[in-house]
């Protein structure tokens, strides 16, 4: 089927691999002729590289899920077009196509080895001890509607372009100082007093005149539209119910140990600091100031014109030290300054700050991380086997009801459910119901259609059967006139507070502090707790988080609470910098964090250059019937 396989690379890889194949197209279906046009149809070109339909499809369809996923709402694909997200996802396939060409012009072929290596080494496609799960990667590969042979060739390209971009990446470094200044920004914490003055505080503003009621009406009609709503009902094979339902007895966790047994051993282990010394007397001097408290470990090592952030050696095995220091440092069970050890050059004095004994890890602190791996074994077969039971049952004419009782999955009902989530009366929906993939298919479903099972974004299959759609749309001026009533006198009492927290605001600027300036107002004074730019949302509002920094200390700053219930105002009681300690932490980490964007900014750069040396092209005619396909197969059960 595939050569590597054959070649007996990698054996162990190469099983798991084959066996997910054969998984792979047996339960997943994946099949070439999914258009009514041909697959290979060329969307794009770079060189002698074509861009198929096909990859240009499942390109699209994952960025719109990728989309939805994040913005908490469906993206649809007019939206996509918009966005102009079409034109960025063709793009990246001609790029990529690009560095493909290169690769071929200089003659470079990324082995079948290291394709393989670059699958089975990715965290989310091995086991908690490591080991590679090709579970992980069947699920994978069912859920991004790719085969086995693609997804390699996928790693192969990452692997070859990794290799052209490395030399123009290296060397990459941030601006001198430019970490230091976003750490001092983001690190700076203000101390900030808040009063919110209620609603109630304004005076009333009686009743509206029914002119009044209905201009406000017409200039908040967000306020009283009403989204179109569905109601329905629907089967969920959820993928992390499966995983609890799934897990082992206690027998079958015990039994799971014995045998990976290997995979739970630890050996011994020190974490050591060790300095040299010029001889052993020099040494042995030095053990007893330290054992009499007269220095410490890294006091000695500067006397001696180390740095204490180099004297660390880290955790060490008996394998990874001179068999010399292995024999000393062993030999010791607890943390502490050992004997000198005498060394072919010189002497060594050693710490030992930490000490593993090291041996068989217990069952019972791997026993939930071993039931969670055979849960998830089980889950991810099952998962589809009830995929597969579903569809059989739907094409042999089976309801609902009669396929949940066959299966045991309970059938879920929705009912007045909007497209943001939200149900009548302003509740949010729960569960799958509140998740995107389940949104996207209520809303492109038809009324009374019976939708194809799907393969859900956050785990799992689902099917929705749409029962009933009411329109939405701006409701009568008749039938919410009380609402725009109380609307308004909020509205109004709330204008009324905008200026008397500004005032307020204002007069502390000049003389008091806001705890006698509210005074009048009966309102509690609340100081909260220090903040930054980034940690003051979980505190206030973001719009005071804004003002409370663009206000000196002992000024003060009102906006409109955002839900509407009255004014705050607030006074910065203190401004603080950063801490040296966590600012050269901090620096530390935005370096780090600089240089990943430098390289990637490089990276596409470089990626950009080497598109400009290769012809390419665009069919724009076959970019539209790829959307059109898409959009018609969405509504009739295809890809």
């Amino acid at each position: 089927m595939l050569d590597f396989l054959r070649r007996g690379v990698k054996t162990w890889v190469a099983k798991a691999l084959l066996a997910l194949l054969i998984l792979s197209f047996a339960v997943w279906g994946i099949g070439a002729e999914i258009f009514s046009f041909s697959v290979s149809t060329p969307v794009a070109r770079v060189g002698d590289t074509k861009i198929s339909a096909e990859q240009f499809a499942r390109a699209i369809q994952r960025e719109q899920d990728r989309l939805s996923q994040s913005a908490g709402e469906i993206v649809t694909l007019d939206t996509l077009r918009q966005l102009g997200i079409d034109q960025q996802v063709i793009e990246g396939l001609q790029r990529d196509a690009a560095f493909t060409e290169e690769l071929a012009k200089y003659g470079i072929r990324i082995p079948d080895e290291a394709a393989i290596e670059a699958v089975s080494s990715r965290p989310e496609f091995q086991h908690p001890d490591g080991s590679f799960a090709p579970e992980n990667v069947s699920y994978f590969l069912g859920r991004q509607g790719i085969t086995e042979a693609e997804f390699l060739d996928l790693n192969r390209s990452l692997v070859g372009q990794n290799l052209l971009a490395g030399p123009a990446t290296g060397s990459t470094r941030p601006p001198p100082g430019m970490a230091a200044r976003i750490a001092t920004f983001q690190g700076e914490s203000r101390l900030v007093a808040t009063i919110v003055l209620p609603l109630d505080k304004a005076s009333d503003p009686g009743i509206a005149p029914a002119t009044q009621l209905e201009d406000f009406y017409d200039q908040n009609p967000e306020l009283y539209t009403e989204p179109e709503r569905r109601s329905g009902s629907f089967l969920h094979v959820d993928l992390a119910g499966l995983i609890e339902t799934s897990r082992p007895t206690e027998a079958e966790v015990e039994a799971a140990y014995r045998e990976a047994i290997d995979a739970f051993t630890q050996q011994p282990s020190r974490v050591i600091n060790q300095i040299s010394m010029p001889d052993l007397p020099a040494a042995q001097a030095a053990v007893t100031r330290i054992r009499d408290g007269e220095a410490t470990f890294e006091e000695l090592a500067v006397e001696l014109g180390y740095d204490p952030s180099s004297i660390s050696l880290g955790r060490v095995t008996a394998a990874d030290v001179p068999t010399a220091t292995a024999d000393a440092i062993f030999a010791a069970t607890e943390p502490g300054v050992i004997d000198p050890v005498q060394l072919p050059a010189g002497v060594a004095l050693i710490e030992i700050t930490e000490v593993e004994i090291g041996g068989e890890r217990p069952l019972e602190e791997v026993a939930d991380e071993i039931s969670l791996r055979l849960a998830q074994d089980v889950a991810y077969t099952r998962a589809p086997e009830l995929a597969n039971q579903i569809d059989e049952q739907r094409a042999a004419g089976a309801t609902l009801e009669e396929i949940a009782e066959a299966t045991g999955l309970p059938v879920g009902t929705f009912s007045g459910l909007a497209s943001d989530g939200t149900l009548p009366g302003g509740e949010t929906a729960e569960g799958v119901a509140a998740t995107n993939s389940f949104l996207q298919e209520v809303f492109e479903a038809l009324e009374a259609e019976e939708r194809p099972l799907i393969d859900t974004t956050e785990g799992g299959f689902l099917v929705v059967i749409l029962d009933q759609v009411t329109p939405g749309g701006l409701q009568d001026f008749a039938t919410v006139r009380d609402t725009v009533a109380t609307d308004w006198a909020a509205d109004k009492r709330l204008t009324e507070l905008e200026a008397t927290g500004s005032e307020l605001a204002s007069s502390l600027a000049g003389s008091g502090t806001l705890v006698e300036n509210a005074l009048p107002f009966e309102v509690a004074v609340t100081t909260q707790e220090a903040f930054t730019r980034e940690t003051g949302r979980l505190i206030l509002p973001q719009p005071a988080v804004t003002a409370a920094f663009e206000t000196l200390i002992g000024e003060g700053f009102s906006l409109r609470m955002p839900d509407g219930s009255g004014v705050m105002v607030g006074e910065v009681l203190e401004v603080t910098a950063l801490d040296a300690v966590f600012a050269d932490q901090m620096v530390g980490q935005l370096d780090q964090l600089i240089e990943q964007t430098i390289r990637s900014d490089a990276r596409e750069y470089l990626a950009r250059a080497i598109s400009a040396n290769h012809e390419s092209g665009q069919d724009p005619t076959a970019v539209d019937e790829v959307f059109t396909y898409l959009g018609s197969a969405r509504s009739h059960g295809g890809y």
